[in-house]
């Protein structure tokens, strides 16, 4: 496993484009294009303003910008750098902005949600689309590419609309039966669409194409509900988790439930295997403690042996929300694994075999889990907590990996590259790229439970 350098980086803006080829990352007013092989500069551009949002378009030819607090967007072009485009939305000023499926047209969402604003990049037309609902999720494009499915609040009351792309024609408008639609979210294969309320009342509820009700479902009532949602790539499942620390399989063919997974703080199941990670105590000679002291402690995986307590964190019940429920869900690329995290046991991460619907792994770190995120083409997860490690399971073991270099590089985010060969980590100032080996290499690197490289 090797690491890059360190690069300097603005508000954890650092995107790989689809393709593969290029990362782009931002430096306050600067968008940094570099080759991913050779991390070498291949285009530099200054935008008017800081940025706060960078987005590739899918054919990696553009690459759009957002200043927020000036109600600018800004794309660049890699294949001709002398060409750009400046979008002002003005005094209606800008909250969100996002590509098309084609790349050809930028969406923007202006302040108070009034409107979402569409931009054709080739005839330089403008269509606008009225009543977007200022929700978490509230766009979402078919994994195809072929409609916009947008959340919209009228007359106070919850509605979908469902777009072609192609020529941003209405093709379905419908009514919600909820309070306060909280999110949409299309299936990978684009044939229905997925729809929950708010968190203070359980439902979802599940639409074809034409707008048609196809199910809706209730858990329970009067306590709080939905907290997170994901499909599985394959469309066969539809993971709810809510508030109560469970996570709700829903099938694909009759809309119920599975089956139930649970959270609790005590795992006892003999099949579970418990990896919990302590530091490891760098010994000099004649057992002295090694010097220099190491900048950060290192650690290593263990396995827990019988009934194992993790740690939990009891919510302030007086404040808004609570860490308690399942705060992050997410189902491996060949659907076999579910990871999920319990924001009330919050240095823990589930991992579920879906093929045998059971609990197969847990996790334990020594401090609260910020993110994890599957590598886009094998069962492998990388987890950081917000220190100067980074972590990697897969079905043959884990293993704790010390981030090298000057000062505490205290990895906050990170991302994948789609080939699943490196991972850009992200802290606050700087980001890194992490290269892995090979299929066989990595086989054999996680299989070394414990160990530190």
């Amino acid at each position: 496993m090797n690491f890059s350098e360190v690069f300097k980086l603005s508000n954890q803006l650092c995107k790989f484009s689809p393709d593969g080829k290029y990362l782009a990352s931002c430096v306050q007013y600067r968008l940094v294009v570099r080759e991913v092989n050779s991390l070498q500069i291949l285009r530099l551009y200054t935008c008017l303003d800081q940025v706060q949002h960078v987005e590739w378009s899918a054919d990696s030819l553009f690459i759009l910008c957002a200043m927020y607090k000036r109600g600018l967007v800004q794309v660049w072009s890699l294949e001709q750098p002398e060409w750009h485009c400046r979008i002002d939305e003005g005094s209606a000023g800008l909250v969100a902005s996002c590509w098309s499926p084609d790349g050809r047209h930028v969406l923007n969402t202006t302040e108070f949600h009034l409107r979402v604003t569409v931009w054709s990049l080739c005839t330089k037309s403008v269509s606008y689309i009225k009543y977007p609902k200022a929700c978490p999720q509230g766009i979402t494009f078919s994994r195809d590419g072929r409609y916009l499915a947008l959340a919209e609040r009228r007359d106070c009351k919850d509605y979908v609309s469902i777009f072609v792309c192609s020529d941003w024609q209405l093709l379905r408008h419908f009514d919600t039966d909820t309070q306060d639609l909280a999110g949409i979210e299309w299936a990978p294969n684009g044939c229905v669409l997925a729809a929950w309320d708010t968190c203070l009342e359980y439902k979802v509820l599940l639409y074809s194409l034409d707008g048609r009700l196809l199910a809706a479902y209730c858990a329970y009532e009067w306590s709080l509900g939905i907290k997170a949602v994901a499909w599985s790539p394959s469309s066969q499942f539809l993971a709810v988790g809510s508030y109560d620390g469970k996570v709700r399989i829903l099938n694909h063919v009759t809309w119920k439930v599975l089956t139930e997974f649970g959270h609790p703080a005590a795992v006892s199941d003999p099949r579970v295997v418990v990896y919990k990670e302590a530091e490891k105590s760098l010994r000099g000679t004649l057992g002295r403690p090694a010097c220099p002291p190491p900048r950060a402690a290192e650690s290593r995986y263990e396995i827990a042996s019988g009934p194992v307590s993790l740690q939990t964190l009891k919510p302030a019940a007086d404040r808004a929300n609570p860490k308690i429920g399942i705060g992050a869900l997410a189902f491996s690329p060949d659907n076999y694994f579910l990871a999920t995290r319990n924001d009330n046991v919050p240095n823990a991460v589930w991992i579920w075999d879906v093929r045998k619907l059971r609990l197969f792994v847990v996790l334990e770190q020594l401090a609260p889990v910020r993110s994890f995120q599957w590598d886009p083409q094998r069962p492998r997860l990388a987890i950081c907590t917000g220190g100067s490690k980074v972590y990697l399971w897969s079905p043959a073991g884990c293993v704790s990996v010390q981030v090298p270099g000057e000062g505490d590089f205290q990895v906050l985010a990170l991302c994948w590259h789609f080939s699943g060969d490196s991972l850009a980590l992200l802290s606050k100032d700087h980001f890194c790229l992490c290269f892995l080996e090979t299929e066989e290499g990595a086989g054999t690197a996680c299989g070394q439970l414990g160990a530190h490289t």
